[in-house]
C-alpha cells in the first residue's frame, strides 16, 4: 500500500499543476500535466487490479469490506489500517482536486464557445449595449465580425 500512497501523492501533485495551468490559461502547463496524469492513471490501475486479483485469490470480495476483512487478519493488521486510512486521506484530496479541476475545465468551455459563438456572429451569443441590456447576434446592428 506504501507504492500506491506514493503514486497517489504524485497524482494529486500532477492535479494541482493541472490546476495551477487551468487558472493561469497555461497551455503547455495543462498538456504536460495531462500526459503525466494518464501515466499515473495507469499505474495506479495496475496496482487496484493487483490488489483485487490478491483478495480474490484470498477468498475476500474485492470492495471495502473485503479489503477491511482481508486487513483484520493480518498480523500486523493496525499498520495495514492506517495505511489504508492514508491512502483514502489521499484519494479524498486528489479527488477534491479532479472536482475543481473539472469545474475549470467546463468553465473554460462554456467562455470558449461563447467566444466562437460571439466572433462567427451566432445569434445565440449575448453581447452587451451601453445601456447594459444583453443584445443578440454580436451587436446594434447584428453584423458579423466575420464572415466563414
Amino acid at each position: 500500500m506504501g507504492d500506491e500512497i506514493a503514486l497517489l501523492r504524485d497524482f494529486v501533485a500532477v492535479l494541482q499543476r493541472e490546476q495551477a495551468g487551468l487558472t493561469a490559461d497555461d497551455a503547455d502547463e495543462i498538456a504536460a500535466a495531462s500526459q503525466s496524469k494518464a501515466g499515473l492513471v495507469r499505474q495506479l490501475s495496475q496496482i487496484s487490479t493487483e490488489r483485487h486479483l490478491a483478495l480474490a485469490r484470498a477468498g475476500f470480495t474485492t470492495d471495502r469490506a473485503g479489503l477491511d476483512a482481508f486487513i483484520a487478519r493480518q498480523a500486523e493488521s493496525t499498520m495495514l489500517a492506517q495505511q489504508l486510512d492514508r491512502l483514502l486521506a489521499v484519494a479524498g484530496e486528489a479527488d477534491e482536486i479532479n472536482r475543481i479541476n473539472g469545474k475549470l475545465i467546463r468553465m473554460r468551455m462554456v467562455h470558449n464557445q461563447q467566444s466562437l459563438g460571439f466572433l462567427l456572429g451566432g445569434e445565440s451569443t449575448p453581447t452587451y449595449g451601453r445601456d447594459g441590456r444583453a443584445m443578440l447576434g454580436g451587436g446594434p446592428s447584428g453584423r458579423r465580425l466575420t464572415t466563414a
